[in-house]
């Protein structure tokens, strides 16, 4: 058994994928998230909100695997300033003035924050969809229909594609991977389409999850807008970070040519 799927190659100069509920020390996976992943896939193919037509159909059978390594971590000490009116007088007494210590001030409040920020990040994503691998592959390697900049993280992180390509994998066995990675709790990949053993690929899997080193972690894949512009995600995935090293063996498909593993979860809403 055989699956076409799309690998594409990203280099990063610099990122950043915040960990949610870090303020004032803002922490950073080392690889990004499946939602930032999937809105790199709006981005690129000109999916601006979920009215699109194309949007659904994405979201419906589209599988990610993500992959990826970095050379240094720095901190970088910034100000984050707010402009609400109560910031700015909490900070400066009066709403027209601007002065603290006889020098004039940016207006608004402000606070330190420290933000762990990436170099030289090499990302290897896996892309599976049953009927748009072609169509996502075409936007990449000519991203004309692009929302805006292509970047992972925050707007500034801006990327460099280096390889788009669609192989053919099959199933091997490996025991160990040199880079950071997701491992879902459930790997879309891994089970067999047909067959009477779907059960027993199924608790093996389990089996194996539950033995792999990693923290564990509920990442969000799907966010609702309130009326008031307040995000509030919807949906989330059980994951493990596995951050390289070797595991017990088991069967996966495989991208023999670089020798990973795939672990494949589902983007379903």
């Amino acid at each position: 058994m055989t699956k076409e799927i799309l690998k594409i190659k990203i280099h990063q100069p610099d990122a950043h994928y915040r960990v949610p509920f870090s303020y004032q020390r803002r922490f950073t996976y080392p690889i990004p998230p499946y939602s930032t992943v999937k809105g790199l896939l709006c981005n690129v193919m000109g999916i601006t909100n979920e009215n699109d037509k194309n949007f659904n159909e994405l979201k419906e059978g589209l599988s990610l695997a993500i992959y990826g390594n970095y050379e240094t971590i720095v901190r970088e000490y910034i100000w984050f300033r707010n402009l609400k009116k109560e910031s700015h007088i909490s900070r400066f007494g009066l709403a027209t003035n601007r002065v603290v210590d006889g020098t004039p001030q940016h207006p608004g409040g402000q606070m330190p924050v420290i933000v762990d920020v990436l170099h030289n990040v090499d990302l290897t994503i896996y892309i599976y969809h049953p009927a748009m691998l072609d169509e996502i592959k075409s936007t990449f390697e000519k991203p004309t229909k692009r929302a805006s900049t292509l970047h992972l993280g925050r707007s500034e992180d801006w990327i460099v594609i280096k390889e788009v390509e669609k192989i053919s994998v099959g199933k091997g066995t490996i025991r160990s991977l040199p880079l950071f990675c997701w491992v879902p709790s459930f790997n879309d990949l891994t089970i067999p389409t047909e067959g009477n053993d779907k059960e027993n690929f199924k608790e093996d899997y389990k089996t194996f999850f539950s033995q792999i080193n990693g923290n564990l972690f509920k990442l969000s894949l799907f966010y609702e807008i309130s009326e008031d512009n307040k995000r509030t995600f919807t949906k989330f995935i059980e994951v493990k970070l596995f951050e390289k090293g070797g595991f017990r063996a088991h069967q996966f498909f495989v991208d023999e040519s670089e020798k990973i593993p795939l672990f494949f979860a589902k983007m379903e809403s």
